[in-house]
C-alpha cells in the first residue's frame, strides 16, 4: 500500500469525522430514543436473526392448536409411517400421529422446562451469590463449597444420575435442571458482587448505615444483573438439550407426553434412521435452530451489555 493511497484514505475519514462534527454542532443529529445497549443489539445481525427465529418457533407453538387440526396424542393406525405430505407437513409417527403437531406441542414443554428451569437457577444462584458475594463470611464459604460440589460433576452425567434417583416427570425434570444449574449463575453473581462491593458508592452507603440486604440487592443487584441475563439464555438452550438428550434416553417426561426429546426418541435404532428420517430430522432440525437462535440472543446481550464492548 502507497503513502498516497494511505494518505487519501485518511483524508476521506477525516472529511466523514469534519462532517458528523458540523452536524452535531449544527443540531441535525439530535438524540436518539433508544438505548446504545438497544442500537448494539439491533445492528448485531446474528442477534436479530436469532431473535426473529426464536419468535417464529415460540408463536408456532403458543399457537399450535390454531396451526395445526391434529391433536398431538390422538392415533390413527390406518396412517402410520406416512412420508411428509399436504396432509401431514412432517408425516406420521409409528402410531399415526402428525409430527408436524407433536413439534409444535412438543416445544411448549420443551420450552417450558429449559426457561423454567434456567430462571429457577438464575433466581436461586443471584439470592444467594448477591449476598454471599456482599457479606462474606461463613455463609459464602458454605454456599462456595456447596456450588463446587455440583460443579464438580459433568452437567449430563450428573443429570442422569438425578434422574434415575427421582423417577422420571416433568417437574422432578426441571427440580433436577434447577438443582444442577444453579452454581455457574451463583458464582457468576458472586464474582460481580465482589468487584462491585469496593465501589465509592457501596462504601458511603455502608456509612450511612444501610442494611446489608438493601446495599445488596437494592443497589449493587441492577449493576450485576447484566451478565446475569446473558446466563440465562445460554442457561434456557443448554436445558433445552438436556431434555432432548435426557427423554431420548428415557429418563426423562413420560414417553406419551410430546416434547421434543420424545419424539426423537422414537428414532432410536439405526433401521428407523434410515428409512424413516421425518421421524426426527425435522424435530432435529427445529431443535438446533432454536438453540443456535438463543445462542445468538446471548451472544448479542453480552457484546451489548458489556461495558469494553461498546463501540
Amino acid at each position: 500500500m502507497t503513502a498516497e493511497s494511505t494518505t487519501r484514505r485518511r483524508t476521506r475519514l477525516d472529511r466523514k469525522f469534519d462532517k458528523l462534527r458540523d452536524a452535531e454542532e449544527a443540531g441535525r443529529l439530535g438524540k436518539s430514543k433508544t438505548s446504545r445497549a438497544v442500537r448494539k443489539m439491533m445492528e448485531n445481525r446474528l442477534a436479530v436473526i436469532g431473535i426473529v427465529v426464536f419468535g417464529i418457533i415460540l408463536l408456532a407453538c403458543v399457537l399450535a392448536p390454531l396451526i395445526s387440526p391434529y391433536d398431538p396424542l390422538t392415533t390413527d393406525l390406518r396412517a402410520m409411517t406416512q412420508p411428509p405430505s399436504l396432509a401431514h407437513l412432517f408425516g406420521t409417527d409409528k402410531l399415526g400421529r402428525d409430527v408436524f403437531t407433536r413439534t409444535l406441542y412438543g416445544g411448549r414443554l420443551s420450552i417450558l422446562i429449559g426457561l423454567g428451569s434456567a430462571l429457577g437457577a438464575a433466581v436461586i444462584g443471584v439470592l444467594l451469590g448477591c449476598y454471599g458475594g456482599y457479606k462474606g463470611g461463613l455463609f459464602d464459604k458454605i454456599v462456595l463449597r456447596l456450588s463446587e460440589i455440583f460443579m464438580s460433576f459433568p452437567q449430563l452425567i450428573l443429570v442422569m444420575m438425578l434422574g434415575t434417583i427421582f423417577g422420571r416427570g416433568l417437574w422432578n425434570l426441571i427440580f433436577i435442571f434447577i438443582l444442577t444449574g444453579w452454581g455457574g449463575v451463583y458464582r457468576q453473581a458472586r464474582a460481580k458482587m465482589l468487584s462491585l462491593r469496593e465501589e465509592e458508592y457501596v462504601q458511603s452507603m455502608r456509612a450511612f448505615g444501610l442494611s446489608d440486604m438493601v446495599i445488596a440487592y437494592k443497589h449493587m443487584l441492577p449493576n450485576a444483573v447484566g451478565p446475569v441475563v446473558v446466563n440465562l439464555t445460554l442457561s434456557t438452550a443448554m436445558f433445552i438439550l438436556d431434555e432432548a438428550a435426557m427423554s431420548f434416553l428415557g429418563l426423562g417426561v413420560p414417553p406419551e407426553i410430546a416434547t421434543w426429546g420424545n419424539i426423537l426418541n422414537a428414532a432410536q435404532d439405526l433401521y428407523v434412521m434410515q428409512n424413516y428420517w421425518w421421524l426426527w430430522l425435522p424435530v432435529g432440525i427445529v431443535v438446533s435452530l432454536f438453540v443456535i437462535s438463543v445462542n445468538c440472543i446471548g451472544d448479542g446481550l453480552r457484546d451489548s451489555t458489556d461495558p469494553t464492548q461498546q463501540g
